[in-house]
């Protein structure tokens, strides 16, 4: 291969993906040595479970008041990941009009103008997938979320024996709280709303308008389309979810629905704010730019 057909490999890229790689095969390994059930146990129900009872422990007794704090806790810690989809979402919609461009430009030509597109991502810095890692991440907390529940409160001799295999050793004052108490606002918070429609319409109202407030609008039809269809179809889907989940796991959605909302609204004010400083600066440029042409310009004439 002669040096003018050698690919350009871009050394961060290199790196990047070697990265990548050593992590994904560092957990394969890990993994297939240690065992996924006891990874997923250990590493995730166990603490889940217990940081659960720790709180429930020192909030006057209270699962709803456990799970608030538990559930606010975890949305402040992966508010990194959400400030970076809302980022990847603002830049998107500022590729907006030069996709319409393209789309215009290449319409005809599907192919050339699915290259054009991923060279206006990668020259943007801006990846189609780059909001889908916060969701991801919500899937295990929901799972474990659930299992955990389901553990705390337990009342029968058997779950509460498989219960005390869960609980740290060290964790003395669970002897005093156990069994948890289960019940708030006449809901059992171990079984599924019985209306069933109050949880499950705060649930899919609360996704609704996050949901709304993140997307951003698309100038491609098939896109703005599909984003429309998902604003409905998930709200409506974890809506029917939560008739089916114990009635703990559905507060834990409603607040954490309005923690992100409360989250996503701080940073558009913010970005908002920055947008109108940064504004005026650009225009007294402009306007210094303008003032000096016509000055050279007239200067010119005199000459």
């Amino acid at each position: 291969m002669t040096a003018a057909t050698r690919p350009n490999l871009d050394p961060k890229q290199v790196r990047k993906s070697v990265l990548t790689w050593g992590i994904i095969i560092a957990v394969v390994i890990t993994g297939t040595q240690i065992g996924w059930g006891t990874i997923w146990r250990e590493g995730v129900i166990r603490p889940f479970l217990n940081a659960l009872l720790f709180l429930y422990a020192n909030l006057g007794e209270s699962f709803v008041l456990a799970i608030a704090v538990f559930t606010i806790a975890l949305r402040l810690i992966t508010s990194p990941l959400q400030i970076k989809q809302i980022a990847a979402s603002q830049r998107m919609a500022a590729l907006q009009p030069r996709m319409a461009e393209l789309q215009k430009k290449y319409g005809g030509n599907k192919e050339q103008l699915v290259q054009e597109q991923q060279k206006l991502y990668k020259n943007a810095g801006v990846s189609p997938l780059g909001g889908c890692l916060p969701t991801l991440i919500q899937f295990p907390i929901w799972i474990s979320l659930y299992q955990s529940i389901n553990s705390l409160l337990a009342d029968t001799p058997v779950e509460l024996m498989n219960l005390g295999k869960n609980v740290y050793a060290s964790f003395e004052a669970v002897l005093q709280i156990v069994p948890l108490q289960s019940q708030f606002l006449g809901f059992d918070l171990a079984k599924p709303d019985p209306t069933p429609f109050v949880l499950p319409v705060l649930v899919g109202g609360t996704m609704y308008l996050q949901q709304k407030l993140m997307t951003q609008p698309s100038a491609d039809s098939q896109q703005a389309s599909m984003n429309q269809t998902m604003q409905i179809m998930m709200p409506l889907m974890f809506g029917y979810f939560t008739t089916q989940f114990a009635s703990g796991l559905a507060i834990y959605f409603v607040i954490s629905n309005v923690v992100g909302i409360v989250i996503q609204l701080g940073i558009q004010r913010l970005t908002a704010k920055k947008t109108a400083e940064v504004e005026p600066s650009k225009a007294t440029a402009r306007e210094k730019e303008e003032g000096t042409n016509g000055r050279q310009k007239q200067s010119k004439k005199k000459r």
